[in-house]
């Protein structure tokens, strides 16, 4: 040591000679009680310069001096202690079997320690304006303790150390660019940055992380960049960015955390988070499927473990997790996102801003969005969650907007949405739910506009989804509304729809509830007022009906063409004559003029299955009556009145054939009139030579039965008006007989 003095110009300070005494004498010095603050202005007596520590080191492995030799099997821990570092510290390609300590110091260059190996690194309370480490090899932990980084970067690209990295309490500056850059970095600890503090970008991609990776309470600064640049890290443990339980401090980041293709053995956690994707508004050439104001992305990650955003979590920019894959839940309960305050409303319809963007995931347990605050869209098409979906009170904000689009989401247990505001469109076409949808108390308002087709989207829609057991839009703590239509179109439900004290329809959109093609065992439909808007129930099918007048009062009618049911929840008996009465009132009111037979066929096989043949004959004759008044109105103007007539003698003597013993006691009564006026108005015989006896009763009988002849037709000679009550007797007969007999045709055929 003292030949490299003599080798200098410069004398040793006090510092450096105070640190060779204790070097020579073998001494290391405690650094546990050292409280004080690092030096902030460069005091003379306590400078060390870099190249004489650094000579120091490396030519005292040359010299063999007693203070490198190991005591045991442990390193010698050599500790600097308040000391200014002037000059440059250059330990590259050295190769130290010791400790590197340094508490309280003031580096004015960044160390470097690029290719070095060192048995450890610790620097407490110093200041350096970065640090040049790139494949640095340490055998134990580096930390890096209430240190501040000001000005450059903190390089560890390609390091290797053998424990853990602490940042606990440090703050690394260095606005705008990079202020950590670790590419591959390898720990084989822990990473710990408990309440960092950063301004600039921590870039770790490609990072292997033997524990977790951990930054509770820590606050990062790079607006408009990256916070975090971690893309395919790997974690053995958790990545912890929530709150810091000592302090209760929570973490906060300004810019985008960047995980995509991270494997993740733990947890995400993000509980109690700010996050902010900066300030610079979207880039007009950006692709309308990229999310460029992103407060998270995290694309194609794998994580074994859950993905907690809850609680006050807090984002102002989209989570984007693209094809990722969850292990456990994805607990999003409490949460608010809002990137509302991105676009005007106008432009949010024409190009709607993604809140969350989970398309593709596969969450194996539960998603579970209680009280969740989203404000934009919500994407999850075609994600598979292996439990339940959980949003009930959800207030998801996106008006004219699809504000959640699921299209294709499968869910191995319930989507519950109770109690729900939800401002725009739920989109789940395709859907396949293992069990429930419960949107009971939810209100779906200002639905999605549709630019294309200039109208506005369904409020609800459910096309072609299958869900296995219910879906529930019914009454809870408040009323179910839509103000625009529940498309339900050729979806299959397996045990119960159920729309009982619900308000549909908002006037705005032509139809209020598409159920078209529906499959279902129970369909219940008991809207509280009449839906503003069309029902459709046509091509449905279910086995027990339940509605009410409001239905059938819609403003736009019921197409229910074609619509199947096999019976009514509240059965019909033998005596309910004016409920038939007044559902035959529902069928006139709602076709509104127009023919449809299938309605009525429907309801008379409904009664005729359940043994009320009076019901069915009642319904069917409605709809002869109403057949007749549908061709009386497109007939010409001279066949109407006929048709009227016609319509109007067959309903009052024969019912339109579904009631033959009327035509029996019309037939009783023309034979009464007919053999009355034939007792006082005989008839001449034809050939008086045969002196036939005259029997006013045989002879109407005989003109009124058809085929059958009693022999005394062809006997008498009618004249005058007697000539014209003939023509009517046989008139009346031929009908009413011919009407008698099919009537007992039809009756003979049901029973068959």
């Amino acid at each position: 040591m003292t030949g490299w003095a003599r080798n200098t110009a410069e004398p040793l300070t006090d510092a450096e000679r105070r640190l060779d005494e204790l070097l020579a004498q073998g001494r290391t010095a405690e650094s546990a009680a050292y409280q004080a603050e690092p030096a902030s202005v460069p005091d003379a007596e306590q400078q060390i310069r870099g190249e004489y520590l650094a000579a120091r080191l490396v030519e005292s492995l040359e010299d063999g001096s007693r203070v490198f030799t190991r005591r045991g099997a442990q390193p010698l821990v050599i500790v600097v202690e308040h000391a200014t570092i002037t000059g440059q510290l250059d330990l590259r390609n050295v190769d130290l079997p010791y400790l590197l300590e340094f508490v309280g110091c003031r580096f004015d260059n960044a160390p470097d320690l690029r290719q070095a190996r060192l048995a450890g690194l610790v620097l407490w309370h110093c200041r350096f304006p970065g640090m040049h480490a790139r494949n640095l090899a340490v055998g134990n932990d580096v930390v890096l303790r209430n240190c501040a980084s000001v000005g450059g970067i903190v390089d560890l690209a390609d390091a290797d150390l053998g424990g853990s990295l602490l940042l606990n309490d440090s703050e690394l500056r260095n606005p705008g660019q990079r202020c950590v850059y670790a590419d591959r970095l390898s720990v084989s600890g822990a990473l710990l940055g408990i309440r960092l503090r950063t301004a600039g970008e921590i870039r770790i991609p490609g990072a292997k992380i033997g524990g977790n990776l951990t930054l509770s309470g820590a606050a990062l600064r790079n607006r408009g960049g990256n916070a975090i640049n971690a893309t395919g890290i790997r974690i053995g443990g958790s990545l912890r960015l929530d709150a810091d339980p000592a302090t209760g401090r929570f973490f906060t980041s300004a810019g985008t955390l960047r995980l995509p293709s991270a494997h993740i053995s733990g947890d995400l956690r993000l509980r109690d988070a700010v996050l902010e994707p900066g300030v610079r508004p979207p880039d007009p050439g950006n692709s309308h499927y990229d999310d460029p104001t992103a407060a998270l992305i995290a694309d194609r990650c794998e994580i074994r473990g859950e993905v907690q955003l809850d609680q006050e979590f807090r984002s102002g920019g989209t989570l984007r997790l693209v094809s990722a894959v969850v292990g456990g839940n994805l607990r999003m309960t409490g949460a608010v996102v809002d990137v509302s305050w991105l676009r005007s409303p106008a432009e949010s319809v024409l190009h709607p801003l993604r809140a969350v963007n989970l398309d593709g995931t596969r969450v194996s347990g539960n998603i579970d969005a209680r009280s969740v605050d989203v404000r934009g869209q919500w994407r999850m098409t075609d994600v598979k969650v292996g439990g339940s979906v959980q949003l009930t009170r959800a207030q998801l904000t996106g008006p004219r907007t699809d504000v959640l689009v699921g299209s294709r989401l499968s869910v191995g247990s319930n989507l519950e949405c109770r109690d729900a505001e939800l401002v725009g469109s739920l989109q789940l076409p395709g859907a396949q739910i293992g069990a429930s949808i419960d949107l009971r108390g939810s209100r779906l308002t200002k639905p999605a506009w549709h630019p294309h087709r200039n109208n506005y989207k369904p409020s609800l829609d459910l096309r072609a989804a299958r869900i296995e057991r219910d879906l529930v839009c019914a009454e809870g703590d408040r009323v179910f509304s839509a103000e625009g239509t529940v498309q339900l179109r050729w979806s299959q439900i397996g045990r119960h729809v159920n729309f009982s004290g619900c308000e549909l329809g908002d006037g705005a959109s032509r139809t209020a509830f598409n159920a078209s093609g529906v499959q279902t065992q129970e369909l219940t439909l008991l809207p509280r007022t009449p839906p503003r808007g069309r029902i459709t129930l046509r091509q449905a099918q279910c086995e027990l009906l339940a509605d009410n007048s409001a239905v059938w009062e819609s403003r736009s009618g019921v197409d229910c063409e074609d619509f199947a049911y096999q019976n009514f929840s509240e059965s019909f008996e033998l005596d309910d004559q004016e409920r038939v009465r007044q559902r035959l009132g529902w069928l006139r009111a709602t076709a509104g003029g127009a023919y449809q037979p299938g309605t009525y066929d429907q309801l008379a096989e409904v009664f005729r299955s359940n043994g009320l043949e009076e019901h069915a004959v009642a319904v069917l004759i409605e709809k002869q009556r109403h057949r007749y008044a549908a061709i009386a109105r497109t007939a010409r103007p001279g066949l109407r009145w006929p048709v009227r007539l016609w319509s109007w003698l067959q309903r009052a003597t024969v019912g339109y054939g579904y009631r033959p013993m009327r035509a029996v006691g019309w037939l009783a009564a023309f034979a009464v009139v007919g053999t009355a006026w034939f007792v006082f108005h005989p008839l001449v015989p034809v050939n008086e030579q045969d002196r036939p006896v005259w029997n006013p009763l045989l002879y109407t009988l005989d003109q009124m039965l058809p085929v059958v002849s009693l022999g005394h037709d062809d006997m008498w000679q009618a004249r005058g008006l007697s000539q014209w009550v003939t023509v009517a007797l046989v008139a009346a007969g031929w009908t009413l007989a011919t009407t008698v007999a099919a009537g007992f045709s039809r009756a003979l055929h049901r029973e068959r």
